[in-house]
């Protein structure tokens, strides 16, 4: 069985699809994706957004949503008990912990 699974980034959409022996496993499978649409920006309000792969000191992966206009970025997270499972990161707040783009760090 698969499921396709739209979400959308700024003004893109992304298709995904999760597949599974049955009804059981293709919901456990698309929770994996546990993550809502990302309309805007929080730091500048555009909706220049896309998804983004980054490696980073050769070990760590991070997927994240990247802003076009401003370069901030919205970092997802998982979970040690399952790394297949991707949400996006909040803040203390519970608000989208996106992070400016800092010029002096790079």
């Amino acid at each position: 069985m698969e499921l396709t699974i739209k979400k959308k980034i700024g003004k893109d959409s992304y298709t995904f699809i999760v597949s599974g022996k049955n009804l059981y496993e293709l919901i456990m499978e698309s929770q994996k994706l546990s993550f809502g649409n990302v309309d805007k920006c929080d730091i500048c309000q555009s909706d220049n957004l896309i998804l983004n792969g980054r490696l980073a000191q050769k070990k760590f992966k991070y997927a994240e949503v990247k802003c076009l206009n401003c370069r901030a970025s919205l970092v997802f997270g998982n979970t040690t008990e399952d790394p297949d499972v991707y949400y996006l990161r909040k803040n203390d707040a519970k608000q989208l912990a996106w992070k400016a783009y800092d010029n002096e760090s790079k």
